[in-house]
């Protein structure tokens, strides 16, 4: 996808040393025919190492929202009739964006779990866990027998180890 204004304007200017873009969308904040804090902007939320943001350059001023990703608590997603709404909270605040484009909400919210350290968390204590667990690891290794992976001169020698362990 061919970046837009707002993030090629976003990374000329607010992008610190070190950091780089990871996913984009285009999109917009606030309420369709929204006045004061609620006023439309048409921007894209960016995802980088370090943060999300919501970044904006018109003719008169920019508009930009930032949240750091350790601060995010949890994010909330809504798709009706094409519509996807993403919801990024905070302890304190909230960032409500929407777009059309559901790989583009798909690769934000990824970007944005992975950023928080969500995904290396939930698979991690799973695979210690089985590895540890001698029986599994004997089940394991009685399938890679019969599958002709490994010698029954192997297979014993790991199993005597294992039995050793229970």
């Amino acid at each position: 996808m061919k970046e837009n204004k707002h993030v090629e304007k976003f990374k000329s200017n607010h992008l610190n040393s070190g950091e780089s873009v990871i996913a984009w969308a285009e999109g917009y904040i606030g309420k369709m025919m929204g006045s004061g804090k609620d006023t439309q902007h048409n921007g894209a939320l960016i995802v980088t190492e370090t943060r999300v943001a919501f970044y904006r350059k018109g003719f008169i001023g920019e508009v930009i929202e930032t949240i750091p990703l350790k601060s995010i608590t949890s994010i909330e997603r809504k798709s009706t009739l094409g519509h996807r709404v993403i919801r990024v909270h905070t302890s304190h605040d909230d960032l409500e964006f929407k777009t059309f484009s559901k790989e583009s909400e798909l690769a934000l919210v990824e970007a944005i779990e992975s950023g928080r350290g969500l995904r290396t968390e939930t698979v991690t204590p799973e695979n210690n866990k089985a590895s540890n667990d001698p029986f599994e690891q004997l089940k394991k290794l009685s399938e890679l027998k019969e599958a002709g992976v490994i010698s029954d001169e192997e297979f014993q020698a790991k199993k005597s180890k294992l039995m050793d362990l229970i």
